[in-house]
């Protein structure tokens, strides 16, 4: 079973596979959350059904073997990309699935799509993502995204404020895109309108990684690039080819954006369980 995700001439598509917690591979949620319902004198109240419904596809997936990074890639930039009203359209290897249905990002989701690469795995990435069914897309400007890509296997690299760290061992990688400025607007036909609005998208990088070497002057240094001001320079968070892709600018996000932890009787030892990082213009 596969789900195939397109925009014009750019197509991607996700094989649909299992974890082993039995994770459905597609869920399809039908709602009616403009519904009017109307008090009256009676036990039951009247209703009034105007408007579009919500109808939501979420695929759980995985891709597997020498293309699994870049087609990671380039499924993140898909989501990510302003279509300048250019619609993507969705469609599932299986019967009870519509053809050609178009999608947008899950509305109002800073993270519609998630990737995960976990460390000890080679050529694999866990992908959730999720799609709002509408039946228009209105945008007029194109905003193109793209990851940067590189050749390399590492290691991962902070830097700035004249710091570098780098994050070698256990260092696992979530990325979440999506396009929460966006707009689904109700219609009265059975779904809704979406906007694809000129405005930012969201794409966030979290690490969690384990320091066993020089553990505290590592510490010091994470401390050094997170802690100052940054005023207008980002900071540089460079994949060195590791999983296909390269440098990017990015700014620590969120009220803890790095945390350490330290466990009694682990001496030399420090696990750091968030490090947050949102992408940038220079």
């Amino acid at each position: 079973m596969k789900a195939t995700i397109s925009r014009g001439s750019t197509s991607v598509t996700l094989p649909l596979v299992s974890d082993s917690t039995g994770t459905p591979l597609a869920v399809r949620g039908l709602g009616k959350p403009n519904l009017n319902m109307q008090n009256t004198g009676g036990i039951n109240p009247r209703f009034a059904d105007q408007w579009s419904g919500l109808d939501s596809y979420t695929l759980t997936g995985r891709f597997v073997g020498e293309s699994a990074y870049s087609d990671a890639i380039a499924l993140a930039d898909l989501v990510k990309t302003n279509g300048g009203g250019e619609p993507l359209i969705l469609n599932i290897d299986s019967d009870e699935f519509d053809s050609n249905i178009e999608v947008a990002p899950a509305a109002g989701q800073q993270s519609a799509l998630s990737l995960s690469y976990e460390p000890g795995t080679k050529d694999v990435v866990i992908i959730d993502v999720s799609f709002t069914r509408v039946q228009g897309t209105r945008g007029s400007v194109v905003q193109e995204a793209v990851t940067p890509t590189a050749s390399g296997n590492g290691p991962i690299t902070i830097a700035a404020n004249g710091q570098s760290v780098e994050l070698n061992l256990d260092v696992t990688v979530d990325r979440g895109v999506g396009r929460p400025e966006s707009s689904i607007r109700k219609s009265p036909q059975s779904d809704p309108i979406y906007t694809d609005k000129a405005k930012t998208a969201h794409d966030e990088f979290e690490l969690t990684a384990q320091v066993t070497q020089n553990t505290i002057p590592t510490i010091n240094d994470l401390v050094d690039i997170f802690r100052p001001q940054l005023n207008r320079t980002p900071v540089t968070l460079n994949f060195n080819g590791l999983y296909g892709m390269g440098a990017m600018n990015v700014v620590p996000s969120g009220s803890e954006a790095i945390r350490f932890t330290r466990n009694a009787g682990q001496n030399g030892i420090s696990i750091i369980p968030k490090i947050t990082l949102r992408r940038v213009q220079a």
